[in-house]
């Protein structure tokens, strides 16, 4: 070899040594990395938050007195009832279903409207109707008890009393 060369493999050499260095540093961060990764991967997920809602239902309500039945959500709760009334409220005490019965004159008041309501059991009942915001009351002759019923029904709650709303007795 000449001395011409020698400092050309010199540093080649220190230049391998230098790469060797470089590798294992890369490594050791590489391995860091990994680490973390496979630490972060074994934590197990947080529980969620379940949803606290209450599966919707329904069951017949029967009121005796007046003698009328109809579907109530379980969303409503019963506040009052006796033996010429009932009231069903929200939880929040915000008005669902209002029924009273009494035996007086069926005739047609100021600022009611006549209207028929269709049932897939009762088929066609004549009713008074007076509409506000929030609600929608109807009184409705019962003849199988001569009484006049009264039902105070909030917008939410409408669709569900008409399908269902049945005189018994």
């Amino acid at each position: 070899m000449s001395k011409k060369t020698t400092p050309y493999f010199f540093l080649a050499f220190l230049f391998a040594i230098l790469l060797f260095i470089l590798g294992i540093r890369y490594g050791q961060h590489v391995e860091q990395i990994n680490k973390k990764i496979s630490y972060l991967s074994s934590i197990p997920p947080s529980p969620t938050a379940a949803p606290t809602n209450i599966p919707l239902a329904f069951f017949d309500y029967e009121h005796m007195g007046c003698g009328v039945s109809f579907l109530i959500p379980n969303e409503l709760e019963k506040k009052a009832e006796s033996s010429s009334s009932a009231l069903f409220s929200t939880h929040a005490n915000k008005l669902g279903i209002a029924l009273s019965c009494e035996r007086k004159n069926y005739i047609k008041e100021e600022g009611e409207l006549s209207v028929n309501l269709y049932n897939s059991l009762s088929r066609n009942m004549r009713a008074y109707e007076i509409r506000t915001k929030d609600t929608t009351s109807y009184r409705i002759f019962n003849p199988k008890t001569d009484s006049v019923v009264t039902i105070t029904v909030s917008k939410n709650y409408l669709p569900l009393l008409q399908k269902s709303f049945v005189f018994i007795k």
